[in-house]
């Protein structure tokens, strides 16, 4: 029986030969590799992977990620763990070698596990960052909203627990459905609701296990639509911690909101921040950050983190590096 059912939903796009090349690499673990298809046939990128996928099967097409996942969990094997993985991302060889143990070990314990790790960052078509990200892993028991939102760093070592690096239990992915009415916040949401469903319990392996792809093709997450993520806010006003809730929106809608030149919904913005908290410095920053492009600011963050790379490692007598 395989130990891990794979989940990678693709519209088509080429990369999902190294994400599902990826998987099947995978050390010390035996995987059942399903793609997810959000299309109405099978396309040539996935055609052309034959055996190295287990199983494919479509959504009849335009139902999204969160449709896929939930359509991959029901193709998982019986009995495995199941991972998730987007097609734009690749695994690195030791990931479920390092993830799965420390799932197994929390199950033992009488938890229901969801287990994440850091991650290598790249530009789609360039070559992985050195450093792995997210420099603070999330504490135990502490809330995926708090961790992911609260004084959120700058840069590319925030605060993450991205798709790709996701573990956990057939029996969670079953119980936990992915909410299939969201057009962005996907994962974020099935986390939030994860983590209040008793005996859950969110953890991170300190490993990067996984190299994820910043900016791709017709990627949802890339663009500054406001009133989708203020939809998405507004089911937590009043669960979240107040202060958690401000930063949310100083950081994410706000920042959106400026982007898009959007002075009705900066103003908004500003009236739901007034009625919760103040928002923390770190998250203000990034609010003012909203007047830059978005690529301007995946620049200079990939920039700055080669920068800091380069200098920790030490200068031969000659001066290379």
């Amino acid at each position: 029986m395989p130990d891990v059912s794979v989940v990678i939903p693709t519209t088509g796009r080429p990369s999902v030969a190294e994400a599902v090349r990826s998987a099947r690499a995978q050390r010390s673990v035996s995987v059942h590799v399903v793609v997810v298809c959000d299309l109405a046939e099978v396309p040539p990128t996935v055609r052309e992977l034959g055996g190295e996928v287990d199983e494919v099967v479509c959504t009849g097409g335009g139902r999204r990620g969160s449709y896929a996942r939930n359509l991959g969990v029901a193709h998982a094997a019986p009995g495995s763990h199941v991972a998730f993985l987007d097609d734009d991302d690749a695994w690195l060889p030791g990931k479920l070698a390092a993830q799965v143990p420390v799932l197994e070990r929390l199950v033992a314990e009488g938890w229901r596990p969801v287990v994440s790790s850091r991650i290598l960052q790249r530009k789609a078509g360039g070559e992985p960052l050195p450093t792995a990200a997210p420099s603070t892993l999330i504490a135990d028991g502490a809330l995926p909203e708090d961790y992911l939102f609260r004084r959120r760093r700058l840069g590319v070592g925030r605060q993450s627990l991205p798709t790709s690096t996701l573990l956990t239990t057939g029996e969670l992915a079953a119980a936990c459905r992915w909410d299939e009415t969201l057009p962005r916040h996907q994962d974020w949401d099935w986390l939030v609701r994860v983590a209040r469903l008793p005996g859950a319990r969110i953890t991170q392996v300190p490993e990067a296990t996984a190299v994820y792809t910043v900016g791709s093709p017709g990627s949802i997450s890339a663009g500054a639509d406001w009133r989708t993520s203020w939809a998405w806010a507004q089911r937590w006003e009043g669960v979240w911690a107040r202060e958690t809730f401000a930063d949310f929106i100083a950081a994410q809608t706000l920042r959106y909101a400026l982007q898009a030149r959007d002075w009705e919904g900066v103003r908004e913005m500003v009236r739901a921040i007034r009625r919760n908290s103040a928002p923390s410095v770190p998250n203000a920053a990034l609010a003012a950050l909203g007047m830059v492009p978005r690529a301007t600011l995946e620049r200079v963050a990939m920039r700055r983190s080669r920068a800091a790379t380069d200098a920790a490692i030490p200068r031969q007598p000659d001066g290379s590096r």
